[in-house]
C-alpha cells in the first residue's frame, strides 16, 4: 500500500517541517526501497524489525526517536489529500496540549476516533455521533509527544486491535479529552487481512483476548463487576458470528488468553480507571 499511499504524504508535506519516521514491522516486503525512492535521507528515519513486534510496539519505538513536540500515527494505507498535513498543523496550533483524532472515510462510511460500544467495548466512531471521541483511533491520530510519553505510549502486550482503545481509556479517565478533526483521509481499512485466513483467525484472537485485558487494565472494580457480565454476553453473540466464519477456535482461545492475563494486565497500570462517574460524562457531554 506504501507504492500508493506515500506519494500523497510527500505532496502533503511540501513546504511544512515535517519529518518522517517508517516503523516496518515486515522489511521483506521492500518498504525501504519504496521509501528511498520518494524521500530525501534527511527528511526520514527507517525503523525495521523483521520479528514483527507488532503496531503498539512500532508506534511506540517511532515516538521514542521522534525531536519534535507533536507526532501524527498514520497507518500505511491511510492516504494523505493536498493540504491534509497543513490542516493537521493548524489543529495542532489551535490546541497544543491535546490529542486529535484525525477522520477516516473507509467500509462506506466517516468516523473520527474511538467510541464505547457494549458489545464489542469499543468501535470506530461514527463522524456524526452527538458525543465527542473517546480518544484517537491509532491508524490517524495526533498526540503531544509528552503527553504520549507521560501515559506509557501504548500497552505494547496488546500487540495490535485494541491497543489505541486501551490509551483512549486511560486519557478519558484521567481527564484528557481529545479533538476530532473531521478532515476525512481515505483509509483501505481491513485490507492487512482481506483472503488470508491465517491473519483473520490472528486478528479474532486479538480482538477476543484484548477486550478483555482493556477491560482489565482500565476500568474501575466497580465498573468492572458491572462490565464483565456484560462482555461475557456479549462474546456469547461475537461467537456466534464467528462459527460462521470459521474462526471460533482463535476467537475462544482468546477468551481464555484475556481471562487469564487479565490480573496481570490490571496491576501494570497504576493510574486513574474509568469508572461510573467517566462513563456519565462521557454518554451525557455532547460534542461541541
Amino acid at each position: 500500500m506504501l507504492t500508493e499511499t506515500l506519494p500523497t504524504w510527500v505532496r502533503s508535506a511540501d513546504g511544512l517541517p515535517v519529518r518522517f519516521l517508517f516503523a516496518d514491522n515486515s522489511p521483506e516486503d521492500g518498504g525501504q526501497k519504496v521509501i528511498a525512492d520518494h524521500l530525501d535521507d534527511d527528511r526520514y528515519e527507517y525503523l525495521p524489525d523483521a520479528a514483527n513486534p507488532g503496531f503498539a510496539i512500532g508506534c511506540n519505538r517511532a515516538v521514542a526517536r521522534t525531536t519534535t513536540s507533536h507526532v501524527l500515527l498514520l497507518n500505511p494505507d491511510v492516504w494523505l489529500p493536498e493540504g491534509a498535513l497543513a490542516t493537521i498543523c493548524a489543529a495542532i496550533a489551535e490546541a497544543p496540549d491535546v490529542p486529535i483524532a484525525v477522520g477516516l472515510s473507509m467500509h462506506g462510511g466517516e468516523y473520527v476516533g474511538i467510541d464505547l460500544n457494549p458489545i464489542s467495548l469499543f468501535i470506530d466512531r461514527p463522524a456524526t455521533a452527538s458525543r465527542g471521541p473517546l480518544g484517537p483511533s491509532g491508524g490517524a491520530a495526533v498526540f503531544p509527544v509528552e503527553l504520549f510519553q507521560r501515559f506509557g505510549g501504548f500497552y505494547e502486550h496488546l500487540f495490535a486491535w485494541g491497543e489505541d482503545a486501551d490509551l483512549a481509556f486511560r486519557l478519558y479517565a484521567s481527564g484528557v479529552r481529545t479533538r476530532r478533526l473531521e478532515l476525512m483521509l481515505p483509509h483501505a481499512g481491513g485490507h492487512s487481512v482481506q483472503g488470508d485466513h491465517t491473519l483473520q483467525a490472528f486478528r479474532a484472537y486479538l480482538l477476543a483476548r484484548n477486550r478483555l485485558l482493556v477491560a482489565a487494565r482500565t476500568f474501575t472494580r466497580p465498573m468492572m463487576m458491572v462490565a464483565m457480565p456484560v462482555l461475557a454476553l456479549a462474546h456469547l453473540a461475537l461467537a456466534v458470528r464467528r462459527v460462521r466464519q470459521g474462526l471460533l477456535r482463535p476467537f475462544l482461545r482468546g477468551v481464555g488468553e484475556g481471562l487469564r492475563g487479565a490480573p496481570r494486565a490490571r496491576r501494570q497500570w497504576p493510574g486513574e480507571r474509568f469508572g461510573f462517574a467517566t462513563l456519565l460524562s462521557y454518554l451525557t457531554v455532547r460534542r461541541a
